[in-house]
């Protein structure tokens, strides 16, 4: 009795982590839309620093916040 119940238990959490594993391997699926929107904002950043319009931070301030 014991067995059955125990394995009646790990289906259900087998069923349940089916969508979570699911989820996990969808994040490692290429996506050219939203790919090309982060290339898209990275260029815009690239171009914001590069033309002094962006506020930077320096290692050492980060470090010191963070540690």
């Amino acid at each position: 009795m014991i067995i059955k119940k125990a394995g009646e238990g790990l289906k259900a959490f087998t069923l349940n982590l089916s969508p979570a594993l699911k989820t996990f391997a969808d994040l490692d699926t290429p996506n050219p839309e939203i790919d090309a929107i982060w290339r898209e904002a990275a260029q815009e950043r690239w171009q914001a620093y590069k033309a002094g319009d962006l506020k930077t931070v320096s290692y050492e301030a980060v470090m010191q916040k963070y540690l």
